[in-house]
């Protein structure tokens, strides 16, 4: 089931074109970056692809603020969550999504990730990276990916990356950066 989801989500991510990508503004003709912008075209997409007999739902950014069940620390909004709404059990992908290589904010999505799969019974995490590919992202982590790598759950989170529209460059999970 997971590998189906993935592969779900590398079909909807090619399917979003570059103007979802860089937001065209009037101070910047190029485009600029808007995570938001980019989510709800992806959420668009995978709502196409998705087939409602699916037993998973997809929702975006589910507000966790008083969720009696995480802890106050743990009470995050992850861009996108699979899971049966209502329960644990069906608790499947938590997945994050950025746009830039913003080492803080990609650092705090691998936590997350991490968090979710450790504690709350969610199977795997997605961290898709749009705009740039494998290779920057390793660069500007540095050491700091090392952590990640090296964790329990490396075979549990997927990456993904789409430099550019259209342009899927890696499916795989980290602990695959080993090698």
């Amino acid at each position: 089931m997971i590998e189906d989801i993935i592969g779900i989500i590398t079909k909807a991510a090619v399917q979003v074109t570059e103007k979802y990508l860089r937001l065209t503004t009037t101070y910047e003709p190029s485009g600029i970056v808007r995570e938001r912008v980019f989510c709800y075209e992806l959420y668009h997409q995978l709502r196409l692809i998705l087939d409602d007999s699916n037993k998973l739902t997809l929702n975006g950014e589910i507000d966790k603020r008083g969720h009696k069940d995480f802890k106050a620390k743990d009470r995050k909004n992850p861009d996108f969550v699979f899971h049966i709404p209502g329960q644990h059990f069906g608790n499947t992908i938590i997945f994050e999504v950025k746009g830039t290589l913003d080492k803080k904010g990609i650092i705090k999505d691998f936590e997350t990730i991490i968090t979710f799969i450790s504690t709350y019974q969610y199977q795997a995490g997605v961290f898709l990276l749009y705009n740039n590919s494998l290779k920057s992202l390793m660069h500007v982590l540095g050491k700091k990916f090392d952590k990640f790598i090296n964790s329990e759950y490396a075979k549990q989170i997927f990456i993904i990356t789409l430099p550019n529209a259209h342009n899927i460059e890696t499916v795989m999970t980290i602990d695959q950066l080993k090698d």
